[in-house]
């Protein structure tokens, strides 16, 4: 099997839906993907649709091996990555075996100059028939680059973090591997794409530079991943503090994320609670609110925008800019952007 040529899995029974989830999936497809996708098909061919969207969503449960392709570049790899056995003893040792044996305990299949080591235990399926098909997430960029060698491109998928724990030097390896070149500044940006959507237009943004984006993409796939190191609430309070900034611009929004500090929320949901806190704050007794039938959660929102919060375009809560300095690393201040307070554009 060649890799990337699997447009067989789109043609497998099942729903016409699914089918196009299939194809559409495939259509971003990167090399490491590519190779995982080829072992792990070959492992477990699947028989229908629903079976290879479950396998498409099981890739990062791969663990891709470089420069491994063979019993013996396996052997060598483990030695000199996971024992101490000193470089000059290598020759001396039975590579070979070395490799058959870490085979027999870790499962996997050679694919060109990798090793795929399938996960200790079958991924759990994701999908079912009926279901709602599942989002392709787990990514902040892809890119689709060229090189001279290779014109029509090939995509990259980041951060590129497997279950393993393996960074983005995978993806971008083999990338550039399968590119015929050294470096990205040989390499010309056809196509990217963001999870983000207030990320803006990346390829007008980045002009080419594609290892800036790269390095961008890796470091937002980082912030989605740590989620405010486990921030209560962080993807409401991201989404709301990009949208007051109206944030259409990759490098701002990773300086957003670096500075939630700025930004005081209110959640919807606590508004009535906090109106009746307020309204007895001021001598008001809690049976004469019950009984003149007040709105506390429209009088607390009343409030809120009279002290400059704006409501979430998601109807989660209410957003302010405060006066916290905002520190920017990735990207450059607009006069507007240095100005707190500022309104949804």
């Amino acid at each position: 099997m060649k890799l990337n040529e699997f447009g067989y899995l789109a043609q497998l029974p099942g729903e016409e839906r699914e089918q196009d989830w299939i194809r559409m999936r495939l259509g971003t497809l990167s090399v490491r993907e590519g190779i995982t996708l080829a072992a792990a098909a070959q492992a477990d061919p699947p028989e229908d649709a629903a079976q290879a969207i479950n396998q498409l969503q099981s890739l990062d449960e791969y663990r891709v091996l470089l420069d491994a392709g063979s019993y013996e570049a396996l052997g060598r790899l483990y030695l000199l990555n996971d024992t101490r056995m000193p470089m000059d003893a290598l020759p001396f040792a039975d590579l070979e075996a070395v490799g058959r044996q870490y085979e027999d305990k870790r499962p996997g299949l050679f694919i060109g100059s990798c090793y795929v080591q399938y996960p200790d235990t079958l991924p759990e399926p994701v999908y079912r028939p009926g279901m709602a098909l599942p989002a392709d997430d787990g990514w902040s960029v892809k890119l689709k680059i060229a090189s001279p060698a290779v014109p029509e491109g090939v995509w990259l998928r980041l951060p590129g973090l497997d279950e393993y724990g393996d960074e983005s030097s995978t993806e971008e390896a083999l990338a550039l591997r399968e590119l015929r070149v050294k470096r990205w500044n040989e390499c010309a940006l056809v196509d990217a794409q963001c999870v983000l959507s207030e990320a803006g237009d990346l390829m007008a943004q980045y002009s080419g530079n594609v290892a800036d984006l790269i390095y961008d993409g890796v470091q937002l796939g980082f912030v989605l991943d740590e989620k405010g190191q486990g921030s209560p609430r962080f993807m409401h309070r991201y989404a709301a503090a990009l949208a007051l900034e109206g944030c259409h611009d990759l490098r701002l929004a990773l300086d957003i994320s670096q500075n939630l500090k700025c930004y005081d929320w209110e959640q919807r949901a606590d508004l009535e609670a906090s109106g009746m806190a307020l309204l007895m704050d001021k001598g008001v007794s809690e049976e004469l609110i019950r009984a003149s039938g007040i709105d506390l959660a429209g009088y607390k929102a009343h409030l809120l925008e009279q002290e400059g919060y704006t409501p979430t375009a998601d109807g989660w809560g209410f957003i302010r800019r405060n006066t916290k300095e905002f520190c920017y690393q990735y990207s450059t201040p607009t006069q507007s952007q240095e100005e707190p307070g500022m309104e949804i554009q």
